[in-house]
């Protein structure tokens, strides 16, 4: 019932779709894992970004961040929104692995779409962003090499620190311990952390915090000193006044800003 609400709620992100060259819904990548795939304008090839839903690992689906997925394809981009396993039913490690999987699948199957898998980017919001840091600093090596940039939209990339900052929200600490399956040891795992994963050589990524974002935004700036002293490449743009889940409102100005910073490194990077 709570998925539901929470679907039925979302729909008022998923006003006024962008026009864009084609849309498949729950595409098969193996068994009991599926993706929307939606297609730019254009001949191609195209840059894939492989986007992880936010809903803090419990809920949310492709359909209920459809507009925010979608919103690559304006930059070109084809953009493969990934159904990937939630908790508490499916605990850690179930959505990472379905993550790295999906970049893999995205490399190997992105041509039939006319996409260019030499040229895959990932990106998240929120629970999203941790699944797509913990990929590309937790995952294995030849995935990372597999990955051009990072796109990390209010992401929890520090379980312990994200805990202890929200203590007063029982919500949300109850989102955290479910994601690894009531076992709190996890938090210090580097695949649930990506924080403590974080080392020189990582593909360029950009963090957006907001500035409204009591959950999150210290993950972000935590994230960026971990990024300066392992000498990686990022960008990190805080948007002042915005709240969590921003990048879902795309009439707001911060949104159209962000956006537009946005495009610009995808177009240095991948």
């Amino acid at each position: 019932a709570q998925r539901r609400a929470w679907e039925e709620l979302a729909t008022i992100y998923n006003q006024d779709l962008p026009a864009i060259g084609g849309f498949e819904k729950r595409v098969e990548l193996r068994a009991g894992l599926t993706a929307d795939v939606a297609v730019p304008k254009g001949a191609g090839p195209h840059p894939v970004m492989v986007y992880l839903h936010g809903g803090g690992w419990a809920f949310g689906s492709p359909a209920s961040f459809r507009k925010l997925g979608m919103q690559f394809d304006e930059a070109g981009y084809l953009t493969i929104i990934l159904d990937y396993r939630l908790a508490p039913e499916h605990p850690f490690p179930a959505a990472l692995e379905d993550t790295m999987f999906a970049v893999g699948w995205a490399r190997d199957n992105a041509r039939r779409w006319n996409g260019d898998g030499a040229r895959i980017a990932i990106g998240g919001d929120s629970a999203g962003g941790n699944l797509s840091l913990s990929a590309l600093a937790a995952g294995p090596s030849e995935l990372r090499a597999v990955l051009r940039a990072a796109v990390l939209f209010y992401g929890c990339f520090d379980f312990a620190a994200t805990a202890e900052r929200t203590r007063a929200l029982p919500g949300l600490q109850t989102q955290l311990s479910e994601y690894v399956g009531g076992n709190t040891k996890l938090f210090a795992d580097p695949s649930v952390s990506p924080l403590k994963a974080v080392a020189a050589g990582l593909a360029p990524c950009f963090i957006l915090g907001a500035g409204e974002d009591t959950w999150c935004l210290g993950d972000s700036l935590l994230l960026a000193q971990a990024l300066t002293a392992a000498g990686s490449p990022y960008e990190l743009h805080v948007m002042e006044g915005m709240p969590h889940g921003f990048m879902q409102m795309s009439e707001l100005e911060g949104f159209r800003a962000a956006t537009r910073l946005l495009w610009d490194f995808l177009a240095r990077n991948v």
